[in-house]
Parts: structure tokens; C-alpha cells; sequence
């Protein structure tokens, strides 16, 4: 006989458990980082849409710059 075919029932259903408890443990770790990853996900969505809107203003503003550069230019001529 191997040594597999000498564990007793008991010896078995141990084993079983431990793995199904890891199993468990595995799947809870899985659900509470898929939470994390979920919120991550939002955050990093809120700052794509700041950095979009941060981004519409910097060129407002440059465009604004710009054309008080061409009016000081044109004073400056006159």
C-alpha cells in the first residue's frame, strides 16, 4: 500500500477542510480587493474628469492671455 491509501478517513476529511477553508478564505480576500479595485476604479474616474476640466480651463486661460498679449500690441502700435 502507498502512503495516500494509508490516510484514514479523518486524515481526509482534515485535509478536505483545511483546503476548503482556504478556498473561503481566497474567495472573501478576492470580493474585499475586488471592493478596493471598484473604488480605486471611481476615484481614478473623478480625477480623469478634474484633470479633463483643469485642462479646458488652462487653455481658456491661455487663449485669454494670448488675446490681451495681441491687444496690449496693438495699443502699444497706436
Amino acid at each position: 500500500m502507498t502512503k495516500d491509501e494509508k490516510r484514514s478517513h479523518a486524515e481526509w476529511a482534515k485535509i478536505y477542510s483545511q483546503l476548503n477553508d482556504a478556498l473561503k478564505s481566497s474567495i472573501k480576500d478576492e470580493n474585499n480587493l475586488r471592493v478596493v479595485i471598484d473604488n480605486l476604479e471611481e476615484k481614478v474616474g473623478k480625477l480623469e474628469e478634474q484633470l479633463t476640466m483643469s485642462i479646458g480651463v488652462i487653455k481658456y486661460l491661455e487663449l485669454q492671455i494670448a488675446r490681451s498679449n495681441t491687444v496690449r500690441s496693438n495699443k502699444d502700435r497706436a
